[in-house]
């Protein structure tokens, strides 16, 4: 799901080969006690390397993949099992990784086209392949006002939830944030027969 999401918003790293990486996980998941290990996050496009090269402690697991049920490592699974569960939903709205990406997403909606509808019509249709639904759009284009007007109020939840670095966000760019962020959590995104 991790892999999808970061395809989807144009982070995926395509490098190969090399060793673990330490992709950004929610503060206080990483304690070591006897050996003074932290968890240093990766910087450039080894945040966004493929969760095959995400570096595994057994006895402390990366968060978002026992969050879905991700196997141990310690046997060879030839299936995963499909989990759909309350918890998957609080870490894929709101672990950094899914904010970061929805945010990328949401940038790439924006500059699809300066109107929400459109912009709103072309993620759907990145992530699903298929065209959106009136009543979907309704809801997503209500979603995007609700959270503009609320942005135009609050500016430094603007820069709290739009989660690229080295750009100034807008009101604009963080409602299409959050319209990302709810399109990435869609049944339908999540969980693809």
């Amino acid at each position: 799901v991790r892999d999808q999401t970061l395809a989807v918003s144009g982070l995926l790293s395509n490098k190969m080969y090399g060793p673990s990486v330490k992709p950004p996980q929610p503060e206080g998941i990483w304690q070591t006690v006897y050996n003074g290990e932290s968890w240093t996050e990766a910087e450039g496009e080894d945040r966004y390397r493929r969760g095959l090269y995400t570096f595994i402690k057994r006895t402390s697991p990366y968060p978002s993949f026992v969050t879905f049920d991700a196997g141990s490592r310690e046997v060879c699974l030839s299936q995963r099992i499909v989990t759909n569960t309350p918890l998957q939903a609080l870490v894929t709205l709101n672990d950094p990784v899914y904010v970061e990406a929805a945010s990328y997403l949401g940038k790439l909606m924006n500059d699809s086209s300066s109107k929400p509808s459109e912009a709103i019509a072309f993620g759907y249709r990145k992530l699903m392949l298929s065209p959106i639904s009136d009543q979907k759009l309704e809801a997503l284009i209500s979603l995007y006002e609700n959270s503009h007007a609320e942005f135009k109020q609050d500016s430094a939840a603007v820069n709290s939830f739009f989660k690229i670095k080295d750009m100034e966000a807008t009101p604009e760019m963080a409602a299409m944030a959050v319209v990302a962020n709810a399109l990435l959590n869609l049944d339908e995104f999540l969980t693809k027969p």
